[in-house]
Formats: structure tokens, C-alpha cells, sequence
């Protein structure tokens, strides 16, 4: 479901915790990664020499679990959504990063899904800049694969 609000509503987002459906990393879906961006390490695409690494086995690339921030932010969650229309923005931009970090592989076979909430709103010249805490689990392991603070600009 997506929720429509306007933009001065997005504070009332503020702490909010939103669980998106989990997704499966597939070697075929790690493999069109490394295809697209040319990052063809054998650790992520070569099964055989794989198990001779660290992992035992293929791993996603880093900025493939990150890159799925964005697909995780359109789908409909477990426990409600994080996908809203805000009703008066003239576009939502991606506007970057103040914090990455990468805490965990995730093994081929894997399932992940992205925990968020939004931790800052502040209005600026152009309209209104919010962060969101992303916290991309792994199922059934502790560790997260990736912890970041996304800032995304709402032209009003």
C-alpha cells in the first residue's frame, strides 16, 4: 500500500520502523551485478574457486545488497511500508550517503530485507531533506550485511 502524504507530514515518519518482504540473493542475480558493473571477482561469481575462500562459497558483492535499497523502498513491507507519494514534491532525489557500512557477507542462497526508519527531516532552500536508518538483515544470521544513513532530497 502506498501512503499518501504531504511533504510536512514526513516527520510524523520520524522513528517509525518499517520491515520490507525478505529477497533471495541468487548466483544468476549476483552474476548480472558483477555483468553490469564489470566486478567479476571470483568470490562472487566463481562457485568452485569459491570454496577455497574465507566464505566457502559465492558472495554479493557489497554494493549489490546496498543498490537494493532502492528496490526495497517501492515494495510493500512485512509491518506496514516505507513506500510513500508525498502528494506536494515536485520529484524525490537521492541525494547521498553520511554513513556506510558493510558488517557482514551475504552467501549466495541468502535472504535479506531491509529494516528502516526515518531519523532526520529538515527543511532547506530547494524543500525538505530526510535521512533514513537502513539496517539490510540477513535471515538467520546476527550481523547485518549492511548499516547506512540515506539522505534523500524533496524538491517542493
Amino acid at each position: 500500500m502506498v501512503n499518501k502524504i504531504r511533504a510536512i507530514d514526513i516527520k510524523n515518519y520520524i522513528g517509525k520502523e518499517f520491515h520490507t518482504k525478505w529477497y533471495h540473493v541468487t548466483q544468476e542475480a549476483i552474476n548480472k551485478f558483477a555483468d553490469l558493473t564489470q566486478d567479476h571477482q571470483f568470490i562472487h561469481i566463481n562457485p568452485e574457486r569459491a570454496k577455497k575462500s574465507l566464505y566457502g562459497e559465492t558472495v554479493a558483492h557489497g554494493f549489490f545488497v546496498l543498490s537494493m535499497l532502492g528496490f526495497f523502498t517501492l515494495q510493500d513491507g512485512e509491518k506496514d511500508s516505507m513506500q510513500f507519494y508525498v502528494t506536494d514534491a515536485k520529484s524525490i532525489i537521492n541525494y547521498g550517503f553520511d554513513k556506510i557500512r558493510f558488517i557482514s557477507a551475504v552467501p549466495v542462497g541468502s535472504y535479506i530485507r531491509d529494516v528502516t526508519h526515518i531519523s532526520k527531516v529538515e527543511l532547506v532552500k530547494r524543500g525538505m531533506k530526510f535521512t533514513s536508518h537502513h539496517i539490510i538483515e540477513i535471515k538467520g544470521q546476527d550481523k547485518p550485511a549492511v548499516v547506512c544513513d540515506w539522505i534523500n532530497l524533496l524538491i517542493l
